[in-house]
């Protein structure tokens, strides 16, 4: 499949969907096929790539709770080879509805594993997952399903 990176810190404002987003949009540039799935209930990845609230037909709240699958959730962005599963706000009560499903923890890991190869085997995929600021169901699902974690860092006296 590739490479699937978290980029995830505990603290708000430290550029975690910053960098996401950016990272995302040079890896389209650069022909990479990259999948950015947006774990913050804030949604700001999605805003960030022109999706608005209302267009979000199908988000990852969806697919963490079993309504949908990943493929039915990921859209086209307006970036090159960039491609977004989106959020929205009702992902924000994801810990609470999956607290008796066993596979709590991996129900993102699981989705990614029903992902099918990249369109016409070109390009290396690259799964990019922004991550809420706590660490929640949310950010334990990233970090299940990821190979690699990014942590931005605020380089303050006290961050």
């Amino acid at each position: 499949m590739g490479k699937i990176i978290a980029i995830a810190n505990q603290k708000g404002g430290v550029g975690k969907t910053t960098t996401t987003v950016n990272l995302a949009a040079s890896l389209g540039v650069l022909e990479k096929k990259v999948l950015l799935i947006d774990l913050d209930p804030q949604g700001n990845a999605s805003t960030g790539l022109g999706i608005k609230p209302a267009d979000r037909e199908i988000t990852t709240y969806d697919v963490l709770v079993g309504d949908a699958t990943l493929p039915q959730a990921i859209v086209r962005t307006k970036v090159p080879n960039l491609f977004l599963a989106p959020s929205a706000v009702e992902l924000s009560g994801a810990d609470m509805e999956l607290i008796d499903n066993p596979r709590r923890a991996h129900r993102l890991a699981d989705a990614l594993s029903g992902l099918p190869a990249t369109p016409g085997g070109k390009g290396r995929r690259f799964v990019l997952i922004d991550c809420p600021p706590s660490l929640n169901l949310l950010t334990i699902n990233a970090m299940a399903s990821a190979q690699g974690v990014l942590v931005p860092l605020q380089c303050e006296f006290y961050a």
